[in-house]
């Protein structure tokens, strides 16, 4: 684990937070920017605490559910996925229960089929 990574997720973690309140229109650079510490298939290591990792979850999830930008939550729920497989081949267990719930009130009318998509990977 690095502690450069906690450092740097934390500060992440608060900038995401004020965009989140301040209802930032784009987002992208900055979730994509947490975001790569988790997109390869072969990270194996531990890239953080476990606890920052929760808190990012959260944070990303809380994007997911209340931004009013179609591309911030996207960005959101594509990170959030990459993020869940991480998290599995590591045994840390997210919570999902506010997914599941997002997902059985939501279709092709409501969303779109890539958001449905990410939502039905971390699912499953």
């Amino acid at each position: 684990m690095s502690k450069d990574y906690d450092t740097f997720l934390k500060e992440k973690i608060i900038e995401i937070k004020i965009s989140l309140s301040n209802q930032c229109t784009d987002m992208y650079e900055l979730i994509g920017s947490v975001h790569d510490l988790f997109s390869s298939v072969y990270t194996t290591k531990l890239v953080a605490n476990k606890n920052v990792i929760e808190e990012l979850w959260d944070v990303l999830l809380s994007v997911f559910l209340k931004s009013n930008f179609y591309g911030n939550r996207y960005d959101a729920i594509f990170a959030m996925n990459d993020i869940h497989l991480y998290a599995k081949k590591l045994k840390i267990s997210l919570e999902l229960d506010a997914i599941r719930k997002w997902r059985k009130s939501s279709n092709t009318s409501n969303s779109t089929e890539e958001i449905l998509e990410c939502v039905d990977d971390i699912l499953t």
